[in-house]
């Protein structure tokens, strides 16, 4: 998917993303747990996406609109920014050695090149 409208504009490489997981799990102490993983991240991506599932969570908007913001591809102001504070990386896996250049490409290519 095109993850423009979950992304900080002004990026120069592409926003084309493979989302692998968007989970969540509520835990023993009640907080919630999402994790996501991707092929690559934008950046404020997973600020953005956490921020959109709990404004739908809140009722502010109703779940199809997840699905407009994915189609529309531009960013817009009525979607929240969800705070740093409280989310937290947990690792960072990169493709094999050999894999590595080609997926390095294909990350930094630009929208207008694909």
């Amino acid at each position: 998917h095109d993850f423009a409208t979950f992304c900080k504009p002004g990026g120069s490489g592409t926003t084309l993303r493979r989302l692998e997981e968007f989970s969540w799990q509520r835990m023993a102490d009640s907080t919630l747990l999402a994790r996501v993983t991707a092929d690559a991240f934008c950046y404020s991506m997973v600020r953005n996406l956490v921020g959109a599932v709990v404004c739908v969570g809140e009722s502010r908007f109703e779940p199809e609109w997840i699905s407009s913001l994915l189609a529309n591809k531009t960013r817009v102001s009525e979607s929240m920014v969800f705070p740093a504070r409280g989310l937290t990386l947990i690792a960072i896996e990169y493709p094999a050695d050999d894999l590595l250049e080609a997926r390095s490409k294909v990350t930094a290519r630009r929208r207008d090149e694909e």
